[in-house]
């Protein structure tokens, strides 16, 4: 009697368990919710879309990650890529250029300007571009929240507590950047010996004072070396000068009667010459002090330090003719009012700022006026900004800085919408809409690194959630960058997909897998909908989890269907037929009646 084992083994083989995420059953996301990433490094996104359309994905996301490569995709590629995803019924969403929203120059370590509004130029271009990706729709554009900076608020968990190790401040004037450190002291600041505890907000502040105090004294040195080398009022000479100036003698009859008089009316003279320099050095040091008194209090709102620095700049006017003479009595009462405005009537400018909150501030700017020009060209269809959190242990890459970028760039949008006639509540409800976040569960995830843990990454999901427009999903082990499918790793994705509950659904995530590309060569797509528990189907019960990787019955829709082992066995292929019946070629995978192959 011969028996026939079946060859359709069955869909009982899933994941290690260690690995496996099985979802409630209303996290459960269908395939239709997951975009594959196309390719980073080519341009030739169009056939990157041919590609990945041809696996039957539902969303796809497009890159215009690098600037080069996005301006070398021409505007026929996209309006292709446009119409290829509305045949097969596919959505795109966009990756922007990672450039650094803020303006700050990495390369000469300072902030301008400039720089900000360069980038800002940019963003709005490939807003324009991406737009034609999808015109009828609200199509999601990512945008890192940063792209050249560090961390600027370096923090790590020791011992269940977190500590700030160092942190990044800006010259407000200078746009220099200077990290401060932890540097341990031992030096008492009480009379009960306590230590200085690092803390940025007083560091700063200690800071602030040292520079002022530093800037003040080189102000005053230079005021009373002027003095002094001038000595009018001083002993013999001080008689002399006051006899001179009383017309009582002149100075040709003094020098005559008394020789040395003339002696030391000589070396006075070359004196004054030194003191004009050191009046003239003083009230250049004015100059500074004011700049930075200035605009530290038009940033500050302290309206009452900037009325008395208006008054003082006054005095200045009306000496100015002198000024520029270099008289000194002009110089010299205008520096002596300098010192009394600064010293007396004003606080303390604050010359170094936070560089986290200054980025921040800047890059709010950039957001918002890109928001602001993309919402007056498009209107309701106008493409969503969505910032994006780099990997941990760059900037802006925790959710509490994240959350308090986007309420500044929603504010200053509401504000601008506001000031060109839209009511508070329609702009309000335009910037919440156009403005949001998209959320690298791997990237959080390297804060690991740093010593924080499960239940320190759930805290940051409960924070962003609020503010979720899309999700990027890639596993790593916390240390390094790297890209792999959901499962494969360390992130608590089944616990972050209940925080975010049913937005997790709704919302397109992104599959940004670089590495498992590179490394293995195959599509993560089934390891993906495998980690998720998605769906077979609609109406099918089983899941991808439960069936991957199997042999399975023709009615699960997975599995190898029809497989070779099938014709061996049986003998009933069209593999083994002769050449000239239409058999496949010796030594060749394909036919030669079709070109390709037949088992």
């Amino acid at each position: 009697m011969v028996i026939y084992e079946s060859i359709y083994k069955g869909g009982n083989y899933s994941l290690d368990p260690k690995y496996e995420i099985i979802l409630d059953s209303k996290y459960n996301s269908p395939a239709g919710s997951f975009a594959l990433a196309l390719d980073v490094r080519t341009a030739n996104q169009l056939k990157e879309v041919y590609d990945k359309l041809n696996t039957g994905a539902k969303q796809l996301e497009v890159q215009g990650t690098f600037s080069k490569q996005l301006e070398s995709i021409p505007d026929q590629h996209l309006d292709e890529m446009r119409r290829q995803a509305k045949i097969v019924g596919s959505k795109l969403t966009f990756h922007g250029p990672i450039e650094e929203p803020s303006g700050f120059d990495g390369q000469r370590n300072e902030w301008n300007e400039e720089n900000r509004k360069h980038v800002e130029l940019q963003f709005d271009k490939a807003i324009e571009r991406a737009h034609k990706l999808d015109p009828d729709g609200n199509i999601i554009v990512t945008i890192h929240s940063t792209a050249q900076l560090p961390e600027m608020i370096q923090r790590e968990k020791v011992k269940d507590k977190e500590e700030v190790k160092s942190f990044f401040a800006v010259d407000s004037i200078s746009g220099k950047v200077n990290q401060l450190k932890d540097e341990k002291s031992e030096f008492p600041e009480t009379k009960e010996g306590k230590i200085r505890v690092f803390d940025p907000n007083k560091e700063l502040e200690r800071r602030n004072k040292e520079i002022w105090d530093n800037q003040m004294f080189n102000f005053t040195y230079h005021l009373d070396l002027a003095e002094s080398r001038y000595g009018r009022e001083k002993g013999i000479l001080g008689e002399a000068q006051k006899l001179i100036d009383e017309g009582k003698i002149t100075k040709e009859e003094l020098i005559k009667t008394n020789p040395e008089i003339a002696s030391l009316l000589q070396a006075d003279n070359l004196s004054s010459k030194a003191g004009d320099v050191f009046l003239k050095n003083s009230y250049n040091d004015l100059k500074t002090l004011f700049n930075y008194a200035y605009k530290s209090a038009k940033e500050q709102s302290k309206e009452g330090d900037i009325k008395k620095l208006d008054n003082f700049r006054k005095v200045v006017q009306e000496n100015f003719g002198k000024i520029e003479k270099n008289d000194r009595g002009a110089l010299s009462t205008v520096v002596r009012e300098g010192l009394r405005v600064l010293q007396e009537d004003i606080d303390k400018p604050k010359i170094l700022k936070n560089f986290n909150n200054f980025v921040i501030d800047k890059s709010s700017d950039t957001f918002s006026n890109i928001a602001l020009n993309s919402y007056k060209k498009f209107g309701d269809t106008s493409p969503i900004i969505s910032v994006e959190n780099p990997p941990a242990g760059g900037g802006i890459s925790r959710a509490e800085d994240l959350k308090e970028l986007v309420e500044k760039s929603r504010e200053k949008l509401s504000n601008k919408l506001s000031s060109e006639g839209y009511t508070k509540r329609e702009a309000k409800e335009i910037a919440e809409k156009i403005i949001g976040v998209t959320w690298d569960v791997g990237h959080i995830n390297m804060i690991r690194k740093y010593g924080y843990e499960d239940k320190d990454l759930l805290k940051q999901a409960e924070i962003i959630k609020p503010f979720l427009k899309h999700i990027h999903l890639s596993d790593n082990f916390g240390f390094e960058h790297t890209e792999l499918p959901m499962g494969m790793g360390n992130v608590p994705l089944k616990e972050t997909a209940k925080i975010f509950g049913s937005k997790f659904n709704k919302l397109t995530k992104a599959i940004e897998t670089g590495d498992w590309y590179q490394h293995f060569k195959v599509t993560p797509f089934p390891y993906e909908l495998a980690a998720f528990g998605s769906p077979l189907g609609k109406g099918f019960e089983e899941k991808w989890n439960t069936v991957a990787w199997s042999y399975s019955p023709y009615f699960y829709g997975y599995g190898t269907i029809n497989p070779d082992i099938h014709h061996s066995i049986y003998g009933r292929g069209f593999a083994a037929l002769p050449q000239e019946l239409g058999g496949q070629i010796p030594g060749k995978e394909s036919s030669r009646a079709t070109g390709t192959p037949l088992a």
